[in-house]
């Protein structure tokens, strides 16, 4: 892969594609075989970044609006007048009443792996406005690597189809060559 790309490298230590600027250069140094077969692996690592990246982004899009949702409700139960009664979910298809008494000071946050914590209004608006910062960073940082790695498959992708085209139109001068020869 060394063949096809270089040192430089983006936050994420993805490596940069090489441009080839010229292939009969690059055909007279090293095979056309090896030079296809440096490319591809190179193509199919950057697309297998891509998916990998393309999920995490995703996961990530999706844990967004349970921060925002879950931030408005802390919220929403900081700002109360008075005692309100709830539906509270208990499994995926059963519900009981809850009271939530005004006098409520603090929340219970689920943390992930069966943890859940309690905390006071203020301490849980600081964390859920601290992941939600993260989280959109990280859906930034997502974008900006996918664009990336799409800019080094379309490298790729125009590396092999200039190599290819070179190998064809080497064929064919060798070809032409043998049969001036033949023609002798």
């Amino acid at each position: 892969m060394d063949l096809v790309t270089k040192q430089a490298q983006n936050n994420r230590k993805i490596p940069e594609a090489i441009f080839f600027e010229n292939i009969d250069e690059l055909i007279s140094k090293n095979s056309v075989q090896r030079i296809m077969e440096s490319l591809q692996e190179a193509y199919n690592k950057y697309k297998f970044m891509e998916a990998q990246l393309v999920k995490q982004r995703e996961s990530m899009q999706n844990k967004l609006p349970e921060i925002e949702r879950a931030l408005s409700i802390v919220e929403h139960l900081e700002h109360q007048k008075e005692d309100e009664v709830v539906d509270f979910l208990i499994t995926d298809t059963i519900y009981s009443k809850a009271v939530l008494p005004k006098e409520n000071k603090t929340v219970a946050l689920w943390l992930g792996a069966n943890v859940m914590v309690e905390f006071q209004f203020n301490e849980a608006k600081g964390l859920l406005s601290y992941n939600k910062e993260n989280a959109s960073s990280n859906l930034r940082q997502f974008d900006e690597d996918i664009v990336f790695l799409k800019d080094q498959i379309t490298t790729i992708e125009v590396n092999i189809a200039r190599v290819y085209n070179a190998n064809i139109r080497i064929q064919q001068t060798q070809q032409q060559q043998l049969q001036q020869q033949q023609a002798k």
